[in-house]
């Protein structure tokens, strides 16, 4: 009888063993800029994934220093991690990444920023073009007459030319019948706000001080560009849109400073990636609402999410209501 009770215990323990040895890992890592929304998404995924039982590493990589987007993927690999999500700095730098987790074994989930031309085992992100036309019909209903300057985001980010590509949908026939006139449609490296400054700043400047609507590729430059219209006197009501539904954002909708935004459920979104990234290192089905021309060889799976058009009138509705932020952050006390 001790015999088999000895049996059983030492069984036990071995099972044990083995659900520890076999514990997927999960690699994170955002070679992001400044914007508040990325240590959020971080967290609710580092979350979600203990939540099932993975072990995390994830590495916020702002500066490429002390490590490079690339090292931290590479020391990751190395550690074991049997899925990477990954948020590209660079989508023309991946390389060595990509190459290094298929020599591994590691599947890698995008998220956020996809990579053109490559074969990626999963997407989770926006509809990135259909966010563009809702953006550019609200502004091209505030603005149907007069200047606009477009500040797009960093040119290595796949995100910013179907942003704008779906923008343009209503501004072009504008242009084109002389109402519209774009005179500033720049890429800012890196997301940087100075530099978006540095290029609006001069814009303006060159087109006499005149300007009527802004198009910025996030609440971080629309942010940039309240602050330049004030900074330059500008009389006219300027229509600002921006993109991620930042509280600093809807403040500025509230005085009147930006007029939209577009808020996505990131929580959700993060999720999303966390159970997807779960299911890829278990070898479990993904749940797919789209495929994705990444123009690779074939279509990638993807989760895509939708995003809302933020304004004044439905701040409330939107944003309060759904619990996002509360009523005293947005308005005060």
């Amino acid at each position: 009888m001790l015999k088999k009770l000895l049996a059983c215990f030492l069984l036990l323990f071995l099972c044990v063993g083995c659900d520890n040895a076999t514990k997927p890992k999960l690699g994170i890592s955002f070679g992001v800029g400044s914007a508040k929304r990325w240590p959020m998404e971080m967290d609710l995924m580092v979350q979600r994934a203990r939540e099932l039982g993975m072990d995390v590493d994830a590495r916020l990589n702002k500066t490429d220093t002390p490590k490079t987007q690339t090292e931290d993927c590479i020391d990751m690999i190395d550690n074991g991690i049997s899925t990477l999500i990954l948020v590209p700095r660079d989508a023309n730098k991946t390389d060595k990444i990509l190459d290094y987790a298929r020599k591994k074994n590691v599947k890698v989930l995008l998220y956020a920023r996809t990579i053109l031309g490559k074969n990626l085992d999963f997407f989770v992100g926006y509809d990135t073009y259909k966010i563009g036309q809702s953006l550019g019909s609200h502004l091209s209903e505030k603005t149907y007459k007069g200047s606009v300057a477009i500040l797009k985001g960093d040119a290595n980010d796949f995100n910013v030319p179907l942003l704008n590509d779906g923008a343009m949908k209503y501004f072009q026939p504008l242009v084109e019948q002389g109402d519209l006139k774009i005179i500033m449609d720049e890429y800012i490296d890196g997301w940087n706000p100075e530099l978006a400054r540095k290029k609006l700043t001069a814009a303006i400047k060159k087109n006499n001080h005149q300007v009527d609507a802004i198009f910025a590729h996030n609440d971080v430059m629309a942010g940039v560009a309240a602050e330049v219209v004030k900074e330059l006197g500008i009389k006219n009501h300027v229509v600002i849109v921006g993109m991620d539904a930042e509280l600093p954002a809807i403040k500025r909708l509230v005085k009147g400073t930006q007029d939209a935004s577009v808020y996505m459920d990131l929580k959700a979104m993060a999720v999303t990636a966390a159970n997807e990234a779960y299911n890829l290192a278990t070898n479990k089905p993904t749940n797919v609402n789209a495929a994705f021309d990444n123009k690779s060889a074939s279509t990638i799976k993807a989760y895509l999410v939708n995003g809302k058009i933020i304004t004044r009138e439905n701040i409330d509705r939107q944003l309060i209501d759904t619990g996002v932020y509360t009523r005293e952050e947005v308005y005060g006390k």
